[in-house]
């Protein structure tokens, strides 16, 4: 549902990166990552200028292509990057809540950064979707040379070494891009604390407060949402089984009920948009599929 999202939304970034790739720079002066502010479309806005964007964007990649089809010996520059998730650790409880320190951190690194110009290995800190995410890349890109080989290690132990510096106490920076409880503590699951759902996310599980202020990231959420027509669902399937103890006391389906199925159906929770089940169950339950195959019942006749 993200990339669904971004297919869209994200097309001057797509953009800008496909003229990244051709800029015939220096190593020592080309900054790694993209991300400019401004103030983006919503989803409605944005519908009448999609045919532009489209045309456009082919047109500017067609123009590109033909300017750089024909070099010849270019110089390779590649790179890398690191996500960092800034957690708070409670000293009592050892309870884990997001940090949503992340822009602060960013531009005190930044910061540093840009006040020791002359220090040739360095690191560049660009912003991500979580309020609480750090994303870390070289400040320079890496050549076709071997020896440029040796640098990557070394540049991530320093970006390792810049950002423990920016850390308050009880603060933590793994390189881990996913949160494994997030949603699951509500208002008590960041710190600061933020108030679940929001207009941006009407979610359930989380707050807007934990999104990233740059205005991209809150803008794409919103875009998601408005286009697919219905919030992004998260639900996990549950399988039906006499050990779960959510299906304990429902009702099971009529034999027969399901068209092509043999009636010995699963029962999963709802799972996306437009299951032929909501309408009956509600947005709870679905029917998805049987728990026997067509195989099972050769076997069951000839038996």
């Amino acid at each position: 549902d993200m990339l669904a999202g971004k297919k869209h939304l994200g097309i001057s970034t797509y953009l800008v990166f496909i003229s990244f790739l051709f800029l015939p720079v220096s190593s020592f002066t080309l900054t790694m990552g993209l991300l400019k502010v401004g103030v983006p479309k919503n989803w409605e806005d944005s519908k009448k200028n999609l045919s532009y964007i489209r045309n456009a964007g082919v047109r500017q990649f067609i123009s590109t292509y033909n300017r750089v089809k024909d070099l010849r010996g270019d110089e390779l520059l590649w790179g890398d990057e690191i996500e960092y998730g800034v957690f708070h650790v409670d000293p009592t409880t050892k309870k884990v809540r997001l940090s949503l320190r992340a822009k602060e951190i960013m531009d005190e690194l930044n910061r540093k950064e840009s006040e020791n110009k002359q220090v040739v290995e360095g690191c560049n800190w660009v912003p991500e979707y979580g309020a609480w995410m750090v994303e870390a890349t070289p400040n320079r890109p890496y050549t076709g040379f071997t020896t440029d080989l040796l640098r990557v290690e070394r540049n991530m132990r320093l970006r390792r070494k810049r950002i423990l510096t920016a850390l308050n106490e009880n603060e933590i920076a793994p390189t881990i891009s996913a949160f494994p409880m997030i949603g699951a503590q509500g208002e008590d699951g960041s710190v600061p604390a933020v108030p679940v759902g929001g207009p941006r996310t009407q979610s359930d599980y989380i707050g807007d407060g934990i999104i990233n202020p740059h205005p991209r990231f809150g803008t794409l959420t919103a875009n998601i949402r408005e286009r697919r027509g219905s919030k992004v669902n998260i639900k996990v399937p549950l399988f039906r089984d006499v050990n779960t103890p959510e299906f304990k006391d429902f009702e099971a389906s009529p034999l027969g009920e399901i068209d092509g199925c043999c009636g010995d159906s699963q029962q999963l929770w709802r799972y996306g948009k437009g299951d032929a089940s909501q309408e009956k169950y509600g947005s709870d339950f679905v029917i998805v599929g049987c728990s026997k195959s067509s195989r099972d019942e050769e076997v069951e006749e000839a038996s």
